[in-house]
């Protein structure tokens, strides 16, 4: 029996069936590789980021005595800024008491012959006054920046940084005949002051 082929439906030979079904398994076969692929590069990648976390934890002595060496280096800095701006104060207050010296009519000397000019002792006057380079408020202000500078901003250091400073005030005393003047002892009293508040000061 011959049964009628309608025309309205379209003819697909079976060959392009299988080549389609074939294709199908080829794509999904490519997918499936393309997703293992990925997998295994990602995890390829795992140990060197948990390698680069590895940090060393200790110091070796020699690690150690670096850094004590650093730190006596930083706090005999500020040693030997605290006597140079003190001897250097004290300069500057002598010169200007000098204009009083230089005034009397039976002074053997007189301040030209010493060099000194009256521009010279109003200089003078000037750098210790309170707003002045060399004024408490001026000179007390380096020695403190500096000291938290050295410090690197640690607060348990106090003490050493105190120390340093009453070396460095010890040593500018003795080289000027072991007396401070009084404009001195008020730097060295800020100075400290200065220090003791930034000590109690929360970080924030």
């Amino acid at each position: 029996m011959i049964h009628k082929v309608n025309g309205s439906q379209p003819y697909r030979p079976a060959n392009d069936l299988k080549g389609r079904t074939q294709e199908k398994d080829e794509t999904d076969t490519s997918a499936q590789n393309t997703k293992s692929d990925s997998i295994s590069i990602r995890n390829s990648q795992d140990p060197s980021v948990t390698y680069s976390k590895v940090t060393k934890n200790r110091l070796d002595t020699s690690e150690i005595d670096a850094l004590k060496a650093e730190a006596e280096k930083a706090t005999e800095h500020l040693r030997k800024l605290v006597e140079r701006l003190i001897l250097k104060q004290n300069e500057n207050a002598k010169s200007s008491l000098d204009s009083s010296k230089g005034s009397q009519s039976d002074s053997a000397l007189t301040l030209g012959d010493l060099g000194i000019t009256s521009a010279d002792i109003e200089a003078a006057q000037k750098a210790i006054s309170e707003d002045g380079e060399f004024g408490v408020k001026a000179v007390s202000d380096r020695l403190f920046n500096f000291a938290v500078a050295v410090s690197g901003g640690d607060k348990s250091k106090l003490s050493e940084l105190i120390s340093a400073i009453d070396e460095g005030f010890a040593a500018a005393q003795k080289i000027m005949g072991g007396e401070l003047p009084e404009l001195s002892k008020q730097t060295y009293e800020e100075t400290i002051r200065k220090l003791k508040e930034w000590a109690k000061e929360t970080d924030a």
